[in-house]
């Protein structure tokens, strides 16, 4: 993992919804390494190495007995810790282990770490657990793409005019917008001042006039945009980027609104469908982008609002309490 951004390499990720660990072994991957979830007998869910201390075989391909996962070479059966509990046709067990990651259940996600003194769990979104809102969790599938390269892209407020035209926003006219910029060890934050109706798709049919957009960096690798619209109704979009390898990411998109008129299956439907598209060009986006990435790295533009930000807090180096302001034509 020494190739890894030093808060990246350290930290909690998503490895899976906690609906998706089910009555199967899980197959599961996380910065490279090759990784099991399944129930142990508690009902909890545990992660281990997929790969049996035994022959090296994968243990997800094995089965689920009792709460334990049981190798499907020779058998071997390993409890949620690692244990081996028992090696058929024996009657003594080698002081053998497999390797048992830490696990924690929040969010409706399945988080584990793969330092060997985890730190403490991150920060999340509010949103994620507020019962007075509208909300849902999108499953998608893992796509090519570099994990800062993703959390940048969701929080980059200059490319809709060009890779969303007239879904997110116009391709021209152009306004002034103020933006206000903090950060600090918390993470960072932009908030962009519009006061103005909206003419591309979502912005007319969920919002009308929008109050304020606002960027958040929940780092190491969640951030959240929020939409805030002149009669104090919100949406925010929080997504969390799990890193399985160089340039394969997964996003963990959780859907949040203030409740109103529509009825919550009716924007969940909506929001489905227009992020569609939406995310078919971000991937085609991304997927160049890891093409071309060289060891130069890429440069700053003006338009980088929280670029800065993202690598500090992934190299483990956040940023003293700072704020400004200016102002930029979205």
């Amino acid at each position: 993992m020494s190739d890894w951004p030093r808060a990246i390499a350290q930290g909690w990720h998503p490895v899976a919804y906690r609906p998706e660990v089910r009555a199967r072994p899980l197959p599961i991957q996380l910065l490279g390494e090759n990784l099991v979830a399944f129930r142990d007998a508690d009902g909890g869910i545990a992660v281990l190495q997929d790969r049996c201390p035994h022959r090296g075989v994968p243990l997800s391909q094995g089965r689920l007995r009792d709460g334990t996962l049981v190798c499907p070479y020779h058998g071997w059966r390993f409890a949620g810790d690692g244990r081996l509990v028992e090696v058929p046709g024996a009657r003594t067990c080698p002081p053998v282990k497999a390797r048992a990651l830490p696990v924690r259940e929040d969010a409706g996600l399945v988080w584990t770490c793969l330092a060997a003194d985890p730190p403490p769990f991150p920060d999340l979104p509010p949103v994620m657990s507020d019962p007075a809102l509208d909300r849902f969790w999108w499953p998608l599938a893992p796509s090519r793409a570099g994990l800062l390269d993703a959390l940048e892209n969701h929080l980059d407020p200059a490319h809709p005019h060009f890779v969303h035209p007239w879904l997110v926003r116009p391709p021209t006219a152009r306004r002034t917008t103020r933006v206000e910029v903090r950060s600090g060890p918390w993470g960072a934050e932009a908030r962009y001042i519009e006061q103005r109706a909206n003419r591309a798709l979502l912005s007319a049919v969920m919002e009308g006039e929008r109050k304020a957009g606002i960027g958040r960096l929940w780092p190491p690798t969640c951030g959240e945009v929020r939409l805030e619209n002149a009669r104090g109704a919100m949406l925010s979009i929080a997504v969390v980027f799990s890193p399985l390898d160089h340039d394969l990411t997964r996003p963990y998109a959780h859907f949040a609104s203030t409740r109103g008129l529509l009825p919550a299956w009716f924007k969940r439907a909506a929001l489905k469908l227009f992020h569609l598209p939406v995310l078919a060009q971000d991937r085609r986006m991304l997927g160049w982008q890891a093409d071309a990435r060289g060891p130069g790295g890429f440069a700053f533009g003006p338009l980088d609002v929280l670029a800065r930000s993202i690598l500090r807090h992934a190299h483990g180096e956040p940023s003293p309490e700072e704020e400004a302001s200016f102002e930029l034509d979205l």
